[in-house]
């Protein structure tokens, strides 16, 4: 009885830790698979981001969207509370505020064209989230491109923008392949 117990206890551990194994070789799967359909996306910041959330490493790749997806929407409040504060700072060049105003509304719409993506997502409806996670992901571009109009400008939120980029391609990434699967 002793001996049938620990062999019942020895294939549960190995079941588990094959498990998290397999789970966690799934994160790094579908990371490479992201990198590989979009040159622009890194699968190190694919990793660092998905592991940095500890039900990533077991989710499937439906779970994985939704993370995704959590962290950009996350992501372009952060940058929106960002703006706001540098926004506050006196002496702004009125180029600069102007430009610092037309990224926190860009911001605000992308927050809310992701929260639509979601609702597309949960209704398995692939092809509208993703045209709302593209116009979302738009707002980094367009934000970096409002500074770079004016010589000598540099943006404050190229690391913002870089950031909401890659997790914004992230996210599509994973939609297009569930689209496919």
């Amino acid at each position: 009885m002793k001996h049938s117990f620990s062999l019942s206890f020895n294939f549960v551990i190995v079941f588990l830790l094959f498990h998290g194994s397999l789970s966690f070789n799934n994160l790094h799967h579908y990371c490479n698979e992201a990198a590989r359909s979009d040159p622009n996306l890194s699968r190190d910041f694919c990793i660092a981001s998905l592991e940095a959330i500890s039900k990533s490493k077991e989710a499937s790749l439906e779970e994985l969207v939704e993370i995704s997806t959590v962290l950009a929407m996350s992501n372009a409040t952060n940058i929106s509370c960002y703006i706001s504060q540098l926004l506050k700072a006196q002496n702004l060049d009125k180029y600069y505020t102007s430009a610092l105003q037309d990224c926190l509304e860009l911001y605000a719409d992308a927050n809310s064209t992701l929260h639509d993506s979601m609702c597309a997502l949960k209704s398995k409806d692939y092809s509208k989230a993703n045209i709302d996670a593209s116009a979302a992901m738009d707002s980094s571009s367009t934000c970096e491109d409002g500074f770079k109009e004016r010589e000598g400008v540099v943006s404050p939120l190229t690391k913002e923008n870089d950031t909401f980029f890659q997790l914004t391609a992230i996210m599509l990434a994973f939609i297009n392949m569930l689209s496919r699967s």
